[in-house]
């Protein structure tokens, strides 16, 4: 049967290794936490200077215009902003220092506490009613470990569970606002034109073979919508514009002139 003392120490030594566990993944997290905000950082700084740059150099480096840049790199770095949240790598770095030293530090006090408790005792015959006493010590000490270690794993998992839920919400909300919709165009005094079509903004003209013509697959926004036929050997434009809902028909009538 281990002894009270084997007991502590056994007891200790574990609480010790938890501690250094935490200690151990800290580094990696740490790591990457503070390089992808070093990124951030660096790009929103270069967010803000690419419109002076482009602005200094009238809009042009290596032939291409840098004035729009500074959108990107800002995207770029609310996208990383958004990695190291989802993944946790910051809150996590912070949840295991804290652990961590919140450990240490009841180690400390359970040593100074089992010390205070066994001073001038012989651990080796000590009365049956101490030895139960010290038991309990171990006994609440590693149940204090052990509680720390669970919250700790309890905070993460809730923290995931978050993240995900998020994350699934905002893909909805792009789904919903970027679906395609639809644009039913209806032409009107079409008669006395021949060889009509229709084109959606600067794409390529398609035939018109019906006075109503639906477009597909349509993304949210203003769009230019052009009907050309010819009458009198003249070609002849009539357009108008119309805004696309998400996963919406929209419809637009356009009368030939």
């Amino acid at each position: 049967m281990a002894t009270l003392q084997e007991l502590y120490n056994t007891i200790v030594s574990e609480a010790t290794a938890q501690a250094q566990w935490y200690a151990d993944k800290k580094g990696p997290i740490s790591k990457a936490s503070r390089t992808i905000r070093l990124c951030s950082i660096l790009l929103v700084g270069l967010g803000g200077l690419f419109p002076l740059i482009g602005a200094a150099t009238e809009s042009d480096i290596w032939g291409h215009d840098v004035t729009n840049w500074g959108y990107i790199t800002i995207a770029m770095a609310g996208t990383l902003i958004f990695l190291d949240r989802f993944f946790g790598f910051s809150s996590a770095w912070i949840r295991y220092i804290t652990t961590e030293m919140e450990i240490r530090k009841q180690i400390k006090e359970f040593e100074m506490k089992w010390r205070i408790e066994n001073y001038g005792l012989d651990l080796q015959s000590i009365d049956p009613s101490k030895a139960k006493e010290l038991l309990k010590m171990l006994m609440d000490f590693s149940s204090l470990i052990d509680e720390m270690v669970k919250q700790e794993t309890n905070n993460w998992a809730t923290e995931f569970q978050t993240n995900i839920a998020e994350l699934q919400k905002t893909i909805n909300a792009k789904i919903e606002t970027t679906s395609s919709g639809a644009i039913k165009v209806i032409g009107s005094n079409l008669q006395s034109y021949r060889r009509l079509k229709l084109k959606i903004d600067s794409l390529s003209f398609v035939e018109m073979t019906a006075p109503t013509f639906l477009l597909r697959g349509i993304s949210p926004g203003y769009h230019l919508i052009t009907i050309c036929g010819e009458a009198d050997g003249k070609q002849v434009e009539t357009a108008d514009t119309i805004t696309v809902e998400p996963g919406k028909l929209a419809t637009l009538e356009i009368k030939m002139t």
